[in-house]
């Protein structure tokens, strides 16, 4: 990789940028694709955006060449230092060492796959990365279908009618269903969200051959400051025609 492609710390420079490569007397480039190596070992995951940039932007600034060439050179190198690491000696004193570098290095290359929006990278590995979303999409979409299967098995060819002008009426019934309660003294019914029976009365009921609006139903199923909604519509004693009554 181009030495020029990397941001190197002045010679004599006490105080250089955290990312400059280099020492303090002389980058020697020959050696400036180790030195970019050698800190990146020092680097937390987190760092490797601005660590990207910070060289980008020194090879953009100087017209050595667009990113798209600046990131096929810098995965080579990074490829190429997993593949030299990997054919070490494994019983070497140093293998434990050089374990720690490739999963460094392979955690930098996973952040430059997420960088590659040419497809820069060997054809191979791009195909095979499509492959696995392709496949995730898949295994996505039968979920799905299956949860869709699942729901239609629910619904309903023809809603329950409400005869016209009566909704009230229903609504009332439903309501003093809700307050019914069992010679245990427990509740018949048993639901913290009033919004769950406005959407079933709106699922599965008509009012007069016409579809009622979740916001129609919800709006009777308020607050109440004793007898009285504190807001909503209220359910006057001439639409209240019925009484639930429990046995003895």
């Amino acid at each position: 990789m181009k030495a020029d492609f990397f941001k190197a710390r002045k010679r004599f420079d006490f105080f250089p940028h955290p990312y400059d490569i280099g020492n303090l007397f002389g980058p020697w480039k020959r050696n400036a694709d180790s030195h970019f190596v050698l800190k990146l070992y020092k680097l937390d995951a987190r760092e490797y955006q601005d660590y990207y940039a910070h060289h980008l932007n020194h090879t953009l600034k100087n017209k050595i060449s667009p990113e798209e060439e600046f990131f096929k050179q810098l995965w080579e190198l990074i490829e190429t230092r997993i593949k030299h690491f990997r054919n070490k000696n494994p019983h070497g004193s140093d293998h434990e060492q050089n374990l720690i570098r490739i999963e460094k290095l392979k955690q930098f290359q996973k952040f430059l796959m997420g960088v590659d929006r040419w497809n820069a990278r060997p054809a191979l590995l791009v195909i095979e990365e499509k492959d696995k979303i392709i496949q995730q999409y898949i295994n996505e979409i039968e979920k799905l279908k299956q949860q869709i299967i699942q729901l239609t098995q629910y619904e309903v060819k023809q809603k329950i009618s409400i005869e016209d002008e009566h909704l009230p009426t229903f609504i009332d019934l439903m309501q003093q269903m809700r307050n019914l309660r069992l010679p245990s003294d427990r509740l018949l019914l048993r639901c913290d969200h009033k919004i769950t029976y406005a959407k079933m009365i709106s699922k599965y009921f008509s009012h007069g051959e016409k579809d009622i609006p979740v916001e129609t139903v919800r709006n009777y199923f308020v607050e109440k400051d004793g007898d009285i909604p504190t807001k909503g519509t209220s359910i006057y004693p001439d639409q209240q025609l019925f009484e639930i009554i429990g046995k003895k």
